[in-house]
C-alpha cells in the first residue's frame, strides 16, 4: 500500500514539474486580448523550428524597432492629406513590417488632447497630419510624454524636439499656373482659396506666378471660400470664376475644394487638383492635380528610423527632391498637348536646377 501511495505521488510531482516547464514566461504566447483591433502591421514573416542564438547584427535591428502612430485632424477617405498619410505608412508596413496606428480625429478639435495623448503614450514615433491643427495640444502632450518622437507635417514648429516637414507649395503651385495658361483658351485662368491661411496664399503667389510667367497678358482671378470644409462654398466660389470667364481653375482649398471640381464638371471648365491625385473625380474636367507627397515624406522618415538614423529638426520637400509635382496621369495625357506637356517638362528640369526663381508669401 505504502509502495502505491508513493508510486501516485512520484507520478503527481513529475506531472507539475514538466506543466512548470511548459508555463516558462519567456516561451509562454503573449496575451493578444488587449490588442487595439485598428493597430495594423506587415504579416510575420514564418520563423524555422530551431533555435538560434541572437547575432550582433539581429540584436541592432531589434533595437530599431519602432512603432507609428498618425494622428489626422480628418480621416481616411477626405480625398487629401489623410489619404496620402495612409497610403505613406501602408507601403511602409508593407516593406518594413512595422506596427502602426491611424488616429482620425474628423475634424472635432474637442478630441484633439486626448487622441494625441493616446498616440504618444502607445507609440515611439507620432506623425501630426496636418501639424498646425495641433500647435496648443502638441505643446501639452510633448511636456508629458517627452521620449516619444513627434513629427510635424506641413509646416513649421517652434517646439524643441519636434519634428518639421515643410513642403514648397509655392513651387508646385507656380507649375498649375504654368499649365493652367498654355491650355487657357479665354486668357482667364482662377484660383479658389480655402481659409485665409499662409499657407494658402503661399499657392496662390505661386499660382499667379507660374501662369505670368506662361502668358505676360493672362488674367488671374482669385477668389476664397473663407472655409476650410465647406465644399458647398468651394462650388458656388468656382462658379463665380467661371463666371467671370476663367476656363481653368485651380484650388487650393482643403475638402472645401472639392466643390470645385464639381463645378468643373457642372459648368465644363477644367479644373486642377491638389494635394493628392484628383482626376479619378470628375474624369475628364480635372486636367491635373498639384502633388504635395505626403505619403513620400512619411515612408521616408519611417525608414531612417528603422535604420536607426537620428532625424534632422527638419525636412523640406520641393520639385527638385520629388516632394512636389504635377499628377501625370490618363487625363492629363489626353486633354494636354505633348508640345504643351514638353514645355511643362522643361520647367520641372529648370526649377530643379535652380533656373527658376520662384516667389513666396513667405519671402
Amino acid at each position: 500500500m505504502k509502495k502505491k501511495v508513493l508510486s501516485i505521488m512520484l507520478a503527481v510531482v513529475m506531472v507539475c514539474s514538466l506543466a512548470a516547464c511548459g508555463n516558462d514566461p519567456k516561451e509562454s504566447t503573449p496575451d493578444t486580448s488587449s490588442t487595439e483591433t485598428e493597430t495594423e502591421s506587415a504579416p510575420e514573416t514564418e520563423q524555422a523550428d530551431t533555435e538560434e542564438t541572437p547575432t550582433e547584427e539581429a540584436e541592432a535591428e531589434t533595437s530599431a524597432d519602432v512603432s507609428f502612430a498618425i494622428v489626422a485632424n480628418n480621416s481616411v477617405g477626405d480625398k487629401g492629406f489623410c489619404d496620402l498619410s495612409n497610403e505613406g505608412i501602408e507601403k511602409a508596413a508593407a516593406d518594413f513590417g512595422i506596427e502602426y496606428k491611424i488616429f482620425s480625429c474628423n475634424n472635432d478639435s474637442t478630441i484633439y488632447l486626448d487622441t494625441i495623448k493616446t498616440a504618444a503614450e502607445n507609440y515611439d514615433v507620432v506623425f501630426l497630419v496636418t501639424g498646425y491643427f495641433f500647435d496648443d495640444e502638441l505643446k501639452e502632450v510633448q511636456a508629458m510624454y517627452p521620449d516619444t518622437k513627434y513629427i510635424y507635417i506641413d509646416g513649421e514648429t517652434e517646439q524643441e524636439g519636434a519634428v518639421s516637414v515643410t513642403y514648397m507649395q509655392n513651387e508646385g503651385a507656380f507649375l498649375a499656373g504654368y499649365l493652367a495658361a498654355l491650355i487657357s483658351e479665354t486668357g482667364k485662368v482662377g484660383f479658389v482659396g480655402g481659409a485665409d491661411w499662409p499657407v494658402i496664399h503661399d499657392y496662390e503667389v505661386g499660382f499667379k506666378a507660374g501662369a505670368e510667367y506662361a502668358q505676360n497678358d493672362v488674367e488671374v482671378v482669385s477668389r476664397y471660400t473663407n472655409d476650410h470644409f465647406d465644399a458647398a462654398l468651394g462650388k458656388t466660389t468656382a462658379k463665380a470664376c467661371y463666371d467671370d470667364g476663367c476656363d481653368v481653375i485651380f484650388q487650393a482649398a482643403g475638402p472645401a475644394g472639392l466643390g470645385v471640381l464639381e463645378a468643373a464638371e457642372e459648368n465644363g471648365f477644367l479644373a486642377i487638383g491638389v494635394d493628392t491625385d484628383q482626376g479619378y473625380m470628375q474624369p475628364g474636367h480635372i486636367v491635373s492635380s498639384m502633388l504635395k507627397r505626403v505619403d513620400t515624406s512619411i515612408y521616408d522618415i519611417i525608414e531612417k528610423c528603422k535604420d536607426g538614423e537620428e532625424l534632422e529638426t527638419a525636412y523640406v520637400y520641393n520639385v527638385a527632391n520629388g516632394g512636389i509635382s504635377l499628377a501625370d496621369n490618363e487625363y492629363y495625357q489626353e486633354l494636354v498637348s505633348e508640345e504643351n506637356r514638353g514645355k511643362v517638362e522643361e520647367l520641372v528640369t529648370a526649377i530643379t536646377n535652380g533656373e527658376v526663381t520662384i516667389p513666396s508669401y513667405y519671402d
